[in-house]
């Protein structure tokens, strides 16, 4: 039992002294660890700025277009007997593509001209009728300020001689008046003066009376009265003394002058007077019709100038564009037809037939359109580039087509100003770009790459575009600078998707952190250079 207990005793004892040995030897490695850290810092993959050329390239996708186009139209009526080329074939050019059977030609070729001067009449007829119209519109603009000044002109006359009229009868009134106080002035006067003339009489009469007649009557009277007192009168004197006293001298009466006969009748000026304005009516109604006659006038010529004179119809331009495939032919005889149509049809340059309208065998009249041919030399790629690529496109930049596994030459020679929105809404900007160098590996419509070389910037300073950061305040860096992390703001210049040309902020030689992983600006660390070469040109 002894035993036992101590067996288990030294066991436990083992045990606690090898836990104690790996402790401190785990101890001393963590120490050893921590001794080399703060006397070694961490190493961190740099780039040096280095210098090279940077290509900036657009890349877009488009389809492939010929440049120079025509459509044939048969010169003559007749069959095709021959007919070497169908829609999508390849043709040289000078190559004989129809050949037509002319019999019954001349006949035919009679009425084609005939229709031809009938379809060349229509287009004269409404080309003289739109011309017409527009310079009927334009001379009727152009006499709307005149008759605009005539009228006006017209109306003050008009208005001139109203006011003549209406001068003419205030003046009449005026001079009735006036005639009807000068006659009530002189009315007055004449009453005046017959009011004096009449106490005149009666004074100078009173005066006789008074100073004559009545003293003479007084003084008869008294004499007659003394004799009769005395008693000597005679019988006779006692009768005129009787007379005398019954019949005394009568006293002068003033003369009434009465107002009645000195007034003024009115009874002819009391009303309207009219005066006599005929010569002045008669000028104002010519005014008037002449007035209604250059109203009239106005009226029309401004309804001429508001007329659509937009010119001839699409169908009208449509038949003119046929009729001038046949202007040539116009003044050619019918030998001169013949001749053309032995000679066929020709391809004038090379390229490939985009349509045909006819086949062998079909009959086709004058005018009638075969085909069309589209050069293969003269080519394009109309592409679309983006919102974020259209202002570094410009004419005349070169660029690289691909088409299937070949590669060609070309140069940018347009640039839309219109953006047009794709199905998305995204609106993108059209660009033609020439192809240089074409073979007769082209095919029109197909799909081809464009990489356009926007701009390029050579012996630069220049970073791997991966090491350069873009924040809200703009491009920046992280450098090794004596052994700290610095953060380095840079402007940078061209870029392509390898590299970015540094216009500012680093030098040759500084080193850039490639990854800053779990490190922080001011942390030390040692650099660890990464080699790269030079950059020349990358999309």
């Amino acid at each position: 039992m002894k035993k036992g207990i101590t067996k288990s005793k030294n066991m436990i004892m083992l045990i606690t002294i090898g836990v104690i040995v790996l402790a401190i030897g785990l101890i001393a490695l963590i120490g050893s660890m921590n001794s080399k850290g703060k006397d070694t810092a961490p190493s961190v993959e740099v780039v040096s700025v280095g210098t090279g050329n940077v290509t900036q390239e657009v890349d877009a996708t488009g389809n492939v277009e010929s440049e120079q186009k025509k459509t044939f139209y048969s010169p003559v009526n007749g069959t095709i007997q021959t007919m070497t080329a169908e829609a999508g074939d390849s043709v040289d050019a000078g190559k004989n593509i129809i050949g037509f059977n002319l019999e019954n030609l001349e006949a035919e070729n009679q009425e084609a001209q005939l229709t031809a001067k009938s379809g060349e009449l229509d287009i004269k007829d409404a080309q003289e009728q739109a011309s017409t119209a527009a310079n009927k519109v334009a001379e009727a603009q152009a006499a709307i300020p005149g008759l605009e000044s005539q009228i006006e002109e017209k109306q003050n006359q008009i208005n001139s001689l109203r006011q003549q009229i209406a001068d003419a009868q205030t003046n009449a009134q005026n001079e009735a008046q006036a005639q009807i106080e000068q006659a009530q002035a002189d009315a007055k006067a004449a009453y005046d003066a017959a009011v004096a003339a009449a106490d005149q009489e009666y004074q100078k009469a009173l005066d006789e009376y008074n100073n004559v007649t009545k003293k003479d009557y007084d003084q008869k009277l008294s004499d007659l009265k003394t004799k009769i007192d005395s008693g000597t009168a005679a019988e006779s004197e006692l009768e005129d003394y009787r007379y005398l006293l019954n019949n005394p001298p009568a006293e002068p009466v003033k003369k009434e002058v009465n107002p009645a006969d000195y007034s003024v009748s009115t009874d002819g000026l009391s009303g309207t007077v009219t005066a006599d304005t005929s010569d002045l009516q008669a000028q104002m109604e010519t005014a008037s019709s002449d007035l209604a006659q250059l109203q009239s006038d106005l009226a029309s010529k401004k309804a001429i100038a508001e007329n659509d004179t937009a010119g001839l119809t699409d169908a009208a331009k449509e038949k003119m564009a046929i009729t001038s495939n046949l202007s040539e032919l116009k003044s050619k005889n019918l030998q001169e037809l013949l001749e053309e149509g032995r000679k066929g049809i020709q391809a004038e340059f090379k390229g490939v037939i985009s349509d045909a309208k006819v086949t062998q065998g079909a009959t086709v009249t004058q005018g009638m359109e075969l085909f069309t041919l589209q050069s293969t030399q003269d080519v394009c790629v109309k592409a679309n580039v983006s919102k974020y690529d259209f202002d570094k496109v410009k004419e005349g930049q070169k660029a690289e087509i691909t088409l299937g596994d070949k590669k060609y030459k070309g140069t940018v020679d347009k640039v839309s100003k219109i953006a047009i929105p794709n199905e998305k809404g995204t609106p993108l900007i059209g660009v033609s770009v020439h192809i240089d160098n074409p073979d007769d590996d082209i095919f029109i419509g197909v799909e081809a790459k464009v990489t356009i070389q926007a701009s390029e910037a050579k012996n630069v300073p220049v970073l791997p575009v991966e090491v350069v950061n873009i924040g809200k305040e703009g491009s920046f860096c992280y450098v090794v600078n004596n052994g700290k992390i610095e953060k380095k703001d840079i402007e940078t210049g061209v870029t392509s998707d390898s590299m970015v040309e540094v216009k500012s902020g680093l030098k040759k030689g500084d080193q850039v952190i490639k990854d800053m992983g779990n490190y922080s600006e001011g942390d030390s660390v040692t650099a660890k250079e990464t080699k790269t070469e030079d950059s020349k040109a990358s999309k």
